[in-house]
């Protein structure tokens, strides 16, 4: 099994963003890499348009990705990436979903951000996540244009679209969407296809021992709308739970998920932080040192957890690497993406297939 580590790599405090932007958090990149290192893991950093203002976070990231001990891709929020619209200049806190830009826009911005990447590491990016996971159809086209091979903005069993927040429209739904890695579809980022982009979904499974990854039941309570009756439902069977850090998590969480994923013939697991997690005071989930230090002691065990049960690491683009058509292999594998899709897909309709 592999594991893929991201860093969601931005500004400090970025829900709370109203045109200024401080990099404080970016100071905490070396101690969280040496824990990668330390456990043989290799992070795919995905930078915002702000953190090229660093030129010692640039040095650092460009010396780790040239070394094959990280990888650097892009991660594009409306509100802080060049040309703004007119809209965003006049409301600076608006952060509105990618998905929800005019294309042209939206084209202009990662045009922006894919240059300014490749100027400061020589390299262009190759893999991608959207900002507030607001991905679209309409963007898998422009993402290959600019030469992105892997996208990780998909978040199964999850729909935003009640998260409209600051945004100008609502956000995407995935609840259809597979939880293992796939090629898009460019009419449905929910559905495989066959564009030249790849998505790797965030992971969210369920780690109830009488849930299982694709089943009828399964996909039928995913598309259940919110309530009490769901919610109660979800902690006694289902038990959803996201490869994520949090002050809630405990260290069983993880190795639900591992169970989970190995239940249902899973080879790939994805693991997401904010950079701003890592420090003080930038993220409201670490406000203080206490919450911070909990962070990297969390990681701590996550990493060792993960290691003792023999999963190794993988980034984005390995990932992308390793596949050049529907039949073909995960880079390290035994088994190829469409069966692990398949399994995702047993019983489904035939959109899901």
């Amino acid at each position: 099994m592999k594991l893929i580590v991201t860093v969601d790599t931005e500004a400090d405090n970025q829900w709370d963003y109203h045109g200024t932007v401080s990099l404080e958090n970016l100071s905490r990149l070396p101690r969280f890499q040496a824990l990668c290192e330390r456990f043989g893991f290799v992070a795919t950093y995905l930078l915002a348009s702000e953190v090229l203002q660093d030129r010692e976070a640039v040095r650092r990231l460009r010396r780790w990705q040239d070394e094959g001990r990280a990888e650097v891709g892009a991660h594009l929020e409306p509100w802080t990436t060049p040309p703004l619209m007119a809209l965003e200049k006049d409301n600076p806190g608006l952060q509105i979903f990618p998905s929800a830009l005019p294309a042209p826009w939206f084209e202009r911005k990662l045009q922006t951000l894919t240059e300014g990447i490749a100027m400061c590491f020589a390299s262009p990016p190759r893999s991608f996540r959207a900002a507030r996971w607001g991905f679209s159809a309409p963007m898998v086209g422009a993402l290959c244009r600019q030469g992105y091979r892997v996208d990780c903005s998909v978040t199964p069993k999850t729909s935003w679209a009640a998260e409209r927040g600051d945004s100008v429209s609502d956000g995407p739904d995935y609840r259809r969407a597979p939880a293992t890695p796939y090629r898009l579809s460019g009419r449905d980022v929910c559905l495989p296809g066959d564009s030249g982009l790849w998505e790797a979904p965030m992971t969210v499974l369920y780690t109830g021992p009488m849930a299982r990854e694709g089943s009828k039941a399964a996909r039928r309570f995913s598309l259940l709308p919110e309530s009490a009756g769901k919610r109660l439902l979800d902690r006694v069977v289902f038990r959803t739970k996201w490869l994520r850090i949090s002050p809630a998590s405990r260290r069983g969480d993880w190795r639900a998920i591992h169970r989970a994923a190995l239940r249902s013939g899973m080879e790939v697991l994805e693991f997401m932080i904010h950079s701003s997690e890592l420090a003080p005071g930038t993220s409201p989930l670490t406000p203080s040192r206490s919450e911070a230090e909990g962070v990297f002691r969390r990681l701590e065990e996550m990493f060792g957890d993960f290691r003792a049960l023999g999963v190794e690491g993988c980034t984005l683009s390995a990932l992308a690497n390793g596949q050049k058509g529907p039949g073909d292999r995960v880079q390290g594998s035994g088994k190829k993406i469409d069966q692990a899709v398949q399994l995702e897909g047993e019983g489904g309709t035939q959109a899901e297939a």
